[in-house]
């Protein structure tokens, strides 16, 4: 009986000096995670200039498979609980950032979850206040968390819809001028017009050549008319002398 009352406590000392070895461990472990040492926009900043990007270090690299960051998490909203980040979570050893695009002015919510260096997923959040200095630059959040490649808040909008093209009145249709008509000539009228063409322009040659002709026996006639009366014929020669003797 003696003994059993001297084990009693020693069982209870054992099982606190357990129970104070199994929180020192899981205090150790919760350390391990890597926490989150600074940020862009800081925890309680008030940002005056426009930011596009908020950028989250951590204590140690985080742990990525490959260019894969799925298991990251960075998110933006306003007060309305509207989404302004753009969904892609971009990991640089002991830093995560993604791109924003802020709307009206107000406090603003930046949640995370990363990828401890440990293999544990670890979150938490802060927030920052926007007091822009030209509101007009302000643009609305998305009703849901947008994808990586979707559209977001800093998508670009259409401002106008495109012009739509009027309709031609009938003022204008009548305003229009008619078609100019081109007069065709005929093919039969044409080639009987070339036909006589080519009729006068040969009698006109045969008339010329002609003509050319008489002149050209009236310039030899007048020539031989004007020849000297007094030139005597070339006398004869012997031989012809000779023959007419006999």
């Amino acid at each position: 009986m003696t003994r059993r009352l001297f084990a009693l406590p020693s069982a209870l000392a054992a099982t606190a000096l357990l129970g104070a070895a199994l929180v020192l461990v899981g205090a150790s472990s919760a350390s391990a995670h890597d926490a989150l040492e600074s940020s862009t926009p800081a925890a309680g900043e008030v940002v005056t200039a426009d930011p596009t990007v908020v950028s989250l270090t951590y204590s140690d690299e985080l742990l990525t498979l490959g260019d894969d960051t799925s298991a990251f998490a960075i998110q933006v909203t306003d007060a309305s609980g509207a989404f302004h980040e753009n969904g892609c979570v971009v990991v640089d050893g002991a830093v995560a950032s993604t791109g924003i695009a802020l709307g009206e002015a107000g406090t603003y919510t930046a949640t995370w979850q990363v990828v401890s260096s440990d293999g544990h997923p670890t979150s938490g959040s802060y927030t920052f206040d926007y007091q822009p200095v030209d509101s007009g630059n302000s643009l609305p959040g998305m009703a849901a968390a947008p994808a990586c490649g979707a559209q977001w808040a800093g998508s670009p909008r259409e401002d106008s819809a495109p012009a739509a093209t009027p309709e031609p009145s009938a003022t204008t249709m009548a305003e229009e001028p008619a078609p100019a008509v081109t007069a065709t000539a005929d093919p039969a009228s044409t080639n009987d017009d070339g036909a006589d063409g080519s009729r006068i322009g040969i009698a006109i040659a045969v008339s010329i050549g002609g003509l050319a002709l008489i002149v050209t026996v009236i310039v030899l006639t007048l020539r031989r008319i004007r020849r000297d009366p007094f030139e005597k014929p070339d006398a004869p020669s012997g031989d012809e002398y000779g023959d007419s003797q006999k």
